[in-house]
């Protein structure tokens, strides 16, 4: 779901192409490592990528916890924990990291985040422009992965402190958010309510880290009311909505087609 912080930064920033550029899903039929460029000359890296319409957990080296989310690509280099601690994403995902006396570090191509011992959401695709950070414990660090020509400088985040970042445009904004909805993400505990079916498509790219495309007339569909989801994939939740909602699916890779 879209957490309740990305209608805050749409009102208080007023640019709601922002959002969507920096949230909308639109990902290749196939995860793809766009992001070699940011490995360290000569190391290996081991490769982890979240299936479709599910979660992967990845357990680091050092006990760190890595929730993958489909259409997503970890990097993880051979010398991980060996004088340093630094992965690579291309995706979304949730890090439970494990305290330890190096820094953890995680590196996309608009943003880089790190920590000593904390856990956080960070979602940022190579094939989107836009990307967003949530803090659940601890401190963080973000700053820009890249060279800004107007603004260098990182954001610590606290405990319901988000970042969002267009890098197209060039920004990075500090934001708040509700961490209920971060917690309710992490415990997988999918709630739906009062959504129609563009709020729920907006939902599902979220969640699942999906693309999801509305055909044919869904302007007479019915609000679903509320729907709750414990642990679910996809195909299970899209088996249950469609019959509210009266449409048909197809999943195709990391992309939906809902057919009203």
């Amino acid at each position: 779901m879209l957490f309740k912080s990305d209608t805050t930064v749409r009102y208080r920033l007023g640019v709601s192409m922002l959002l969507l550029l920096a949230l909308a899903a639109c990902h290749s039929d196939k995860p793809a490592n766009n992001t070699v460029s940011l490995q360290q000359p000569g190391v290996k890296y081991t490769v982890y990528e979240g299936e479709t319409g599910r979660r992967k957990s990845v357990l680091l080296a050092d006990s760190t916890v890595v929730i993958l989310n489909s259409a997503s690509i970890l990097q993880v280099p051979e010398n991980y924990g060996k004088g340093g601690r630094a992965v690579i994403l291309d995706g979304d995902a949730f890090f439970r990291v494990k305290p330890g006396t190096d820094s953890f570090s995680v590196t996309t191509d608009k943003l880089v985040a790190t920590v000593l011992g904390t856990s956080f959401k960070m979602r940022s695709f190579s094939s989107q422009q836009g990307a967003t950070v949530y803090l659940l414990t601890g401190k963080i660090r973000v700053g820009k992965s890249y060279h800004s020509a107007t603004d260098n400088q990182p954001e610590i985040l606290e405990r319901g402190h988000m970042i969002l970042a267009n890098k197209e445009i060039d920004l990075m904004e500090k934001e708040t958010y509700h961490p209920e909805e971060l917690e309710a993400w992490v415990s997988d505990t999918l709630r739906i309510k009062d959504a129609t079916p563009m709020a729920l498509s907006r939902t599902l790219e979220e969640w699942f880290g999906i693309e999801v495309d509305i055909r044919g007339d869904a302007s007479k569909a019915r609000t679903i009311t509320e729907a709750v989801f414990f642990n679910a994939p996809l195909e299970d939740v899209l088996s249950n909505l469609s019959a509210q909602q009266d449409f048909k699916y197809k999943i195709d890779r990391n992309k939906v087609v809902l057919t009203f």
